[in-house]
């Protein structure tokens, strides 16, 4: 089993003229060097794109990197993305999470295990902001299990349902 841990969130630098946003080229390089300084730039695993706005954060991008961080998440296709994020919503700032190896060395992970990491995630960020800028693996389930997985309504599940979902940890 491959483990990994959450690093962030990580303010991305943007420049800002009047209300409108935008991550520049040396934006980009700054926080660049911030991945560097965190000991994260050559890690694979996947990143999540966010808008911080009051307590909480907004999910607008979820990437897989499995060659390395630095080389990934700020790559100019999804920069343009980031910004057109920054444009169409005003308010809230970037910032982005790792879900990365632990440790100073282990930088590897199975590509596979990103892969599928990634699709987790997206549509976990699909079920928060239906607005998310990817949703290729977001689509709901074609199934359910009542009181257990799924959009299974409310009220209070059953006793066998409880038993199930505490015997799978779900």
């Amino acid at each position: 089993m491959t483990e990994f841990k959450v690093y962030g969130p990580m303010a991305i630098p943007f420049s800002q003229k009047n209300k409108n946003k935008k991550i520049t080229l040396e934006d980009k390089k700054k926080f660049l060097a911030d991945l560097v300084e965190e000991g994260i730039s050559k890690k694979q695993g996947c990143y999540i794109f966010c808008l911080r706005a009051g307590p909480g954060f907004r999910p607008w991008y979820v990437g897989k990197a499995t060659k390395g961080i630095h080389q990934e998440c700020m790559h100019d296709g999804k920069i343009n993305r980031y910004n057109q994020v920054l444009f169409e919503r005003k308010t809230g700032t970037p910032v982005m999470f790792f879900v990365l190896p632990p440790g100073e060395r282990k930088n590897k992970a199975p590509e596979k295990t990103i892969t599928e990491m990634e699709k987790t995630l997206i549509k976990a960020g699909y079920e928060k902001n239906k607005d998310i800028k990817n949703t290729h693996h977001a689509k709901d389930d074609s199934w359910t299990i009542k009181g257990v997985y799924g959009k299974f309504g409310g009220g209070k599940p059953t006793k066998e349902e409880s038993s199930f979902r505490k015997m799978l940890n779900l």
